[in-house]
């Protein structure tokens, strides 16, 4: 896999003419460690599934500028899009777990700000992991990033249920509540739905062992089964913080409709049980 290096979104006007701009971190990564040149090649992104193939043009102080050679649709994307909506861990666990989203191809993550959670979600979280996702999308070679979009409370879960409701119903639009309304405008700078259609199936699963109190919980294998093993559009997952969610949230979750699934006898940490089901539901098909 080539070395593989991303066009921020402030640099891509030039795209449509042919021509890519690298700046900063990423210019002089290109050529002050790999030390390219004027017309040796080097392969870009943009983050959004599409990769240019290029030569370099010239070169300064602050900026490479490259000629598009060929461009690329290739997703490489998982079919079932999935989305983690996740209690975020401390420290190196959570470096870690977002590296390995990235890698099994988690479309998007929206931090959990449960009541147990170690990690309350804010502009700089965000900007933290944003930058630990795009390292671990060249490393992988995939060309489009996961997506970090702005936390969540679990109070606030039946406004993003409603927003998805709408979004997926052929019917008519029910009036919206206060509550999606406010959910509504949190996300609207983001891609919340861009892979769903009208009529799409959209599974919501909260991952929750029995040894923390019996909701009905089904095994994976036992869930699918009672599918025919039919894959959805895209999966929804709440995953808990350490200490697991309090009995309340998920009791409240599965009366607004997660499926509450126990994906195994063992104690998971909060990393390994997002990477354990993401890796389950993403390999479908």
């Amino acid at each position: 896999m080539s070395e593989l290096y991303y066009i921020e979104p402030c640099n891509r006007a030039r795209l449509s003419e042919g021509y890519a701009l690298l700046t900063g971190a990423e210019s002089q990564h290109l050529t002050r460690v790999m030390r390219k040149r004027v017309g040796d090649e080097a392969n870009l992104f943009d983050g959004s599934g599409r990769e240019y193939r290029c030569v370099i043009e010239s070169v300064s102080r602050d900026e490479t500028t490259l000629r598009v050679c060929e461009t690329v649709e290739d997703d490489r994307e998982p079919e079932v899009a999935l989305t983690a909506i996740m209690a975020l861990p401390k420290g190196e666990r959570q470096k870690w777990a977002i590296e390995k989203l990235t890698e099994l191809g988690v479309r998007r993550l929206i931090p959990l700000d449960a009541s147990r959670a170690d990690v309350k979600s804010d502009g700089s979280t965000r900007e933290r992991l944003e930058r630990r996702v795009l390292e671990a999308t060249k490393q992988c070679g995939r060309l489009r990033l996961m997506s970090v979009l702005p936390s969540i409370s679990p109070e606030e879960l039946p406004g993003l249920v409603e927003s998805l409701d709408a979004r997926l119903s052929s019917g008519e639009a029910s009036a919206a509540s206060d509550l999606r309304r406010r959910v509504d405008a949190r996300y609207a700078p983001y891609d919340l739905f861009d892979e769903l259609a009208l009529g799409d199936e959209v599974l919501r699963v909260i991952a929750h062992p029995k040894s923390d109190g019996d909701f009905g919980q089904l095994s994976f294998v036992e869930f699918m089964r009672e599918r025919a093993w039919r894959a959805p559009r895209a999966v929804w997952i709440l995953i808990g913080p350490v200490g697991g969610f309090t009995d309340a949230e998920v009791a409240t979750a599965v009366a607004q409709g997660w499926s509450p699934l126990d994906f195994g006898r063992q104690v998971y940490r909060v990393e390994t049980a997002a990477i354990v089901a993401s890796s389950l539901f993403l390999h479908l098909t």
